[in-house]
């Protein structure tokens, strides 16, 4: 095998989808030195990281409730495969094939999903009552997303009311997710976090005044999770893009650690082309990729090749390699079947990518 323990970077096969162990580590440790000693707690989203193994390495760090999320109950089988039994499924669970599989996963692990529907609240409850099984639910505050979540306080009261009083159905609390567009200055990415977090917050509240009580308020993500630390009611924030990051949060005191490496087969005028095209990235809504260490710009993107217009192509030759860094991880990671994890440009390890294609 080409990428073997001991290989170095240069006599990597390309496309590769490498990581850089130094840079993954450092971003992990930002986090776990800030929530260390906090009543804040990390819960890692792997939908972004697709990995049990990087999960783990994100909990051992510190900082963390030992906890997930997944973006979808088959990413939830993977992680309890993974050895992991404290679980979140951060979206609704609505059709009743799947609620079966959540309550098949409710025997072998604390699993948690989030409400925003009444109807859909019965279902669950209706399902746990048959498999015999608890399921924790958090009601989804709406914030800025406008795809699920409750849109008002008194709405997630309404539906914490009837949570307690179902069986099988466990009130934990609330959960939001929330995000920010462009490249905000450091004053307008507090203003509008804040901002989102207080509208959670102004629901957990309420529910609390109901007589209810909340134990857990999940809300964050990477552009929040320092902000988050101003609110002692917040318990967890569900941090997925920092560990490895992408080009959307330059903003932010991380590194891209995931990059793809790539070998030149081409070079015209001020162009070069690359042997990594879409079979390898994912660009959605029209975020392009960039060539590391160059100004540079997609001028076209083949299944297996890209042509990037380049600032400075005298400092290549054919056959010289890059890294390409991309704006949308998640996509990205699920093109790819394994992360190749470097040190000082020798690989150190390979890790099957045991939550891609994961979309039920």
């Amino acid at each position: 095998m080409i990428n073997k323990i001991g290989t170095h970077l240069k006599d990597i096969e390309t496309p590769e989808l490498i990581i850089d162990l130094d840079i993954l580590e450092s971003n992990v440790n930002t986090v776990s030195k800030a929530y260390k000693d906090s009543h804040l707690k990390m819960r890692a989203h792997t939908k972004n990281l697709k990995s049990p193994y990087l999960a783990r390495k994100q909990v051992e760090a510190g900082g963390s409730n030992g906890g997930v999320c997944t973006a979808k109950v088959s990413e939830a089988e993977v992680m309890i495969e993974g050895g992991f039994n404290n679980i979140l499924i951060a979206n609704q669970v609505v059709s009743d094939d799947k609620i079966e599989r959540l309550c098949s996963l409710a025997k072998f692990a604390d699993m948690k999903v989030g409400i925003d529907n009444i109807d859909n609240l019965n279902n669950l409850s209706k399902f746990a009552i048959k498999h015999n099984v608890v399921l924790g639910v958090l009601v989804e505050i709406n914030t800025s997303m406008f795809r699920c979540g409750v849109r008002s306080s008194e709405h997630a009261v309404e539906l914490a009311k009837h949570a307690v009083e179902l069986e099988g159905i466990d009130f934990k609390g609330v959960m939001s997710h929330q995000s920010i567009k462009g490249l905000p200055t450091e004053d307008e990415r507090w203003k509008v976090g804040e901002g989102y977090l207080e509208i959670c917050l102004e629901s957990k509240r309420a529910i609390e005044e109901a007589g209810i009580d909340v134990e857990i308020v999940s809300t964050g993500e990477t552009f929040t999770f320092d902000i988050a630390l101003k609110y002692p009611e917040i318990t967890e924030i569900q941090g997925g893009t920092y560990a490895l990051m992408d080009l959307n949060y330059p903003y932010m005191p991380f590194d891209i650690a995931v990059k793809v490496f790539s070998t030149i087969i081409d070079i015209d005028d001020d162009k070069i082309t690359i042997d990594a095209g879409n079979k390898c990235i994912a660009a959605p809504n029209n975020a392009t990729p960039l060539i590391e260490g160059v100004k540079s710009e997609l001028v076209e993107m083949g299944l297996d090749y890209s042509i990037h217009k380049i600032s400075d192509n005298k400092k290549y030759n054919i056959g010289d390699k890059v890294y390409l860094l991309t704006t949308h991880e998640d996509g990205l990671i699920n093109r790819w079947d394994k992360f190749v994890g470097i040190r000082k440009e020798i690989v150190e390890g390979s890790w099957d990518i045991l939550g891609r294609g994961c979309h039920h």
